[in-house]
């Protein structure tokens, strides 16, 4: 490329050359004003602080600045030991201040009356007529009934009605309950008797385990007792109370009943049976039986 005449001439370029430093100068002088408040801090790393220093040194303009900022900060100081008089200021905030408390006491009952008034209203002129039908009034007060029922307050010895109160009606209704068809079934008969004395209170236990017969228990004076289980309830029971004594019942008619139905039962014990009426177990022909040999000995020692 052919060189230009600025290049060409020597006070083109020595001019050019001043612009340029004067360009880079006022850039510096950029960066040092803007870093200044760090400065006064001691908010900057070393070589940033060394660097505003050489600029300072070599520029009047960024050291009056440097000034400026020191003074600010020094009457910044000054001022906060410095309490002001009472003005027209401060007496106009502190009236406001009395006024915003005032307000936040009074509209804040006015909103919640506003909203009880509100509630109030609705329910006065919303629900009460829609509860109140003014047409289905009229039609309860055209019934036979209303107009029957309207000339018993004016009759003056309404007093003989009390004789009528204990009405004896209500009593039959209720000797015929629900539970009539029950008997439709024969309870069944069951009948125990207990291998000793000891058994009752086995037989009471087995009966105690069962949660419908819990509250059931033979005594030496209740020798009865009665309730209703299903079949299959009555075999386990039976089974239970078999090795406290005998079970005696009718099998043919429990086995036709139906296994999910209720059965009622009677339940009686027996005395136990004497020891005398039990069988003797059998002794074998030869072998010799301890009672003899206990015995013998006792005849001799006699005079």
């Amino acid at each position: 490329m052919l060189k230009t005449r600025i290049d060409q001439d020597g006070l083109h370029q020595s001019s050019g050359a001043r612009l340029q430093q004067a360009r880079e100068a006022k850039k510096e002088c950029e960066r040092t004003r803007k870093a200044l408040p760090d400065y006064l801090t001691g908010h900057l790393f070393a070589f940033q602080a060394r660097r505003i220093e050489r600029h300072l040194k070599a520029c009047p303009v960024c050291t009056s600045e440097l000034h400026s900022l020191r003074f600010a900060a020094d009457t910044k100081l000054l001022l906060k030991d410095i309490t002001s008089s009472e003005s027209m200021g401060a007496r106009m905030e502190a009236t406001l201040l009395f006024f915003g408390r005032l307000r936040l006491l009074l509209y804040r009952p006015l909103w919640i009356l506003l909203a009880l008034l509100i509630a109030g209203s609705l329910y006065v002129f919303v629900l009460v007529p829609s509860l109140h039908d003014p047409e289905l009034e009229v039609i309860e007060r055209s019934l036979p009934g209303a107009v029957v029922s309207a000339p018993v307050p004016s009759l003056p010895f309404p007093s003989p009605a009390p004789a009528a109160a204990p009405a004896p009606s209500p009593a039959p209704i209720k000797k015929t309950p629900a539970s009539v068809p029950v008997p439709s079934v024969e309870p069944l008969a069951i009948t125990i008797t207990p291998d000793d004395e000891s058994s009752m209170r086995r037989i009471n236990d087995v009966m105690k385990g069962h949660a419908g017969l819990r509250k059931l228990r033979f005594t030496d004076t209740v020798r009865e007792v009665s309730g209703s289980l299903t079949p299959a309830e009555l075999q386990t029971l039976f089974g239970r109370i078999e090795q406290a004594g005998k079970v005696s019942y009718s099998r043919k008619r429990l086995s036709a009943l139906s296994t999910a139905e209720l059965i009622p039962f009677i339940m009686k014990l027996k005395d136990p049976l004497p020891a005398a009426t039990k069988p003797m177990p059998a002794v074998t022909v030869g072998t010799p039986t301890p009672a003899p040999a206990v015995s013998s000995p006792t005849v001799s020692a006699q005079p």
